[in-house]
């Protein structure tokens, strides 16, 4: 009886070359559909990557949760997107050395060894007939229903991932971006791009034996549906789990000697929580790491903290509450609730909206680093307002540049740097923008010229200007640019958003019109594909859409939208100048919209 008990539950570290040789996956019915977009499939390959060429002996990859079917076959419950990726990591390596192979450039010899290769790589993607145990020639995972026939003739067909690409961009204008299919084309896109940076097979190589030697994931498996549910919810579970601050404060609080000066630093945490809760305070404490580790995180919260006490940057104890109390209050006063004091009103007017808005609306955090150190080594508020507005189109310009998250901290990091290494507010600020990277790890770091006005404009017009605009970065660019640009519209009396719980994106065409509507008597079937996600199309309202009201003619939409009050959007307000919606209106407040972006982001702020 103990035994069957024992093996109704099995948790294991496993070699990710062991995975794909011992099981077979199957994604049931009930999971979402793959929505893994290009960020997280980039991160997946750099963070490997970073632990390879930081000579980690190994990386771990999280857990997964599997319920078992028989001895090989087991359904995903938990981990699906990242075993998706791996196969289609592997996948894409399959096709490249493939390319090599049937290259005339190399001789018999080495056709062999790249022929043997890619076969080895094939038995981890697709698990090939194995009479002796019984096991039938299948796919390795089997995918999302909706997505078999494309995993089989794209992923699992030697050969064949780059024609996913090429299929997917020749329908690029009828995908729907928020689509499994689109996923599947991002990651092997992103896969092929990341593969770019090794300069021959042997570097390759050596990648792919990290990821199937090195590169581990801990699988939990139990033998019920309702017992795998039962663990997905308790290692998910949201309350007061211990915390990487909880332990950070235990550690510090027995490094300080004077029994009243702990409790006084006790009561300080607790102060500290209570003021800004837990949550934020662990982020706090994340920022803290960011700018002082200097580096994108590789460790638990904990251990990366140890390598700070250890390396004296942060002294264990008095020194680490004090950063911690700093900080807490800077972000506090900065960010959360920006109340900045300064010598001109307006200057502190817009720096409270434009924080609020980035802290809202952006989808991302990694900014805020930056942000607090500069307010923590300078301790003058007058300076932060231009320091935020170049932040801010730093930042805003390598989202659009589609900046991976790893690009991002490294980004990021710099601006800590150049703050250390000018030490003066006002060369900070007027070198945000124009200062040269330098060389990390042999490779060039991707950066963005900002004194080049042609390769900004490029960047921004090419996102601003894209036909589905409206769905880019999951709609989340849409609202924000929107709000970028209403703001800018304001005087200084603006009161910023606060005060406005929901803030919804609208379509001004609707996006499928009723055939009988009046719209269609305007726009023809290409101009609504064209301009009905196009920024020149969209406009904030304070409340929730009214599907019902989607179909109105413009007349009665503009009732809608300025009937009980004024809209606190100026973006919105504008249309109350447009009589019709035409073809030629909506392009006339597109470009209007493209110009006040270029007058926001094709500039340098310097004090």
């Amino acid at each position: 009886m103990l035994e069957k008990t024992e093996e109704r539950l099995k948790a294991e570290q496993i070699k990710v070359g062991n995975l794909f040789k011992q099981f077979i996956f199957e994604v049931p019915i009930y999971q979402r559909p793959l929505s893994w977009a290009e960020e997280h499939f980039r991160r997946l390959a750099d963070d490997i990557m970073d632990a390879l060429e930081n000579r980690e002996d190994h990386y771990f990859l999280g857990s997964i949760i599997l319920k078992r079917v028989d001895d090989v076959k087991h359904e995903v419950v938990d981990g699906q997107q990242r075993i998706t990726a791996l196969i289609i990591l592997l996948a894409v390596a399959r096709d490249i050395i493939k390319e090599v192979e049937d290259s005339h450039a190399i001789d018999n010899a080495t056709r062999e060894e790249l022929k043997g290769l890619r076969e080895t790589l094939q038995k981890y993607i697709y698990q090939p007939e194995d009479p002796l145990m019984t096991i039938p020639e299948t796919m390795r995972l089997v995918p999302w229903r909706d997505l078999k026939a494309v995993f089989k003739d794209y992923i699992y067909t030697e050969g064949r991932t780059k024609e996913l690409i090429r299929y997917v961009e020749s329908r690029m204008g009828n995908i729907d971006r928020q689509s499994p299919i689109f996923h599947l084309y991002e990651a092997v896109k992103t896969f092929y791009e990341f593969y770019e940076r090794f300069s021959d097979v042997g570097e390759l190589k050596g990648f792919l034996q990290y990821l199937l030697k090195q590169v581990y994931v801990v699988y939990v498996r139990t033998d019920t549906r309702t017992s795998a549910f039962r663990l997905f919810n308790v290692l998910n579970t949201r309350g007061l789990p211990l915390t990487a601050a909880d332990i950070l404060k235990s550690v510090n609080l027995e490094a300080v000697g004077d029994e009243s000066e702990r409790n006084e630093y006790a009561t300080l945490w607790r102060n500290l929580e209570d003021d800004l809760g837990r949550e934020k305070l662990d982020r706090v404490i994340g920022f803290i790491r960011t700018i002082f580790a200097r580096e994108k995180a590789k460790l638990e919260m904990y251990e990366e903290f140890e390598r700070l006490f250890n390396k004296g940057i942060i002294q264990k104890g008095v020194d680490f509450f004090n950063k911690v109390k700093d900080f807490a209050q800077i972000y506090k006063n900065k960010v959360f609730e920006p109340d900045i004091s300064v010598d001109d009103p307006a200057s502190r007017n817009q720096y409270k909206i434009l924080v609020e808005v980035m802290e809202r609306f952006l989808p991302f955090s990694d900014w805020i680093p930056p942000l607090l150190y500069f307010s923590y080594r300078f301790r003058d508020d007058n300076y932060l307002p231009d320091f935020l507005l170049n932040l801010e189109k730093k930042v805003f310009i390598e989202w659009c540049a589609d900046f991976t998250a790893t690009q991002r901290i490294t980004s990021s990091i710099g601006i800590i740097r150049l703050i250390d290494d000018l030490g003066d507010p006002e060369e900070v600020i007027n070198n945000l923008l124009t200062r040269k990277e330098t060389v990390q790890r042999g490779r060039e770091r991707r950066t963005i010229d900002f004194t080049n006005k042609e390769e900004i404009e490029k960047i921004l017009i090419e996102k601003l200007n894209d036909q589905q605009f409206y769905t880019l970065k999951g709609g989340k660019l849409a609202r924000y640019v929107l709000l970028r640009l209403d703001m800018e519209m304001w005087d200084e009396n603006f009161p910023g958003y606060s005060n406005i719980s929901t803030i919804t994106v609208e379509h001004i065409l609707p996006r499928n019109p009723l055939s009988s509507s009046h719209w269609l008597r305007k726009f023809n079937k290409d101009q609504i594909k064209e301009w009905v996600d196009k920024l020149g199309n969209l406009a904030l309202l304070s409340r929730r859409k009214n599907s019902r009201a989607a179909n109105y003619d413009f007349d009665k939409k503009k009732e809608r939208y300025f009937a009980v009050r004024s809209t606190p959007f100026r973006i919105t307000q504008m249309l109350q100048k447009y009589d019709d919606w035409t073809p030629k209106t909506v392009a006339e407040r597109h470009n209007k919209l493209l110009e006040l972006a270029k007058n926001i982001y094709i500039r340098i702020k310097s004090k």
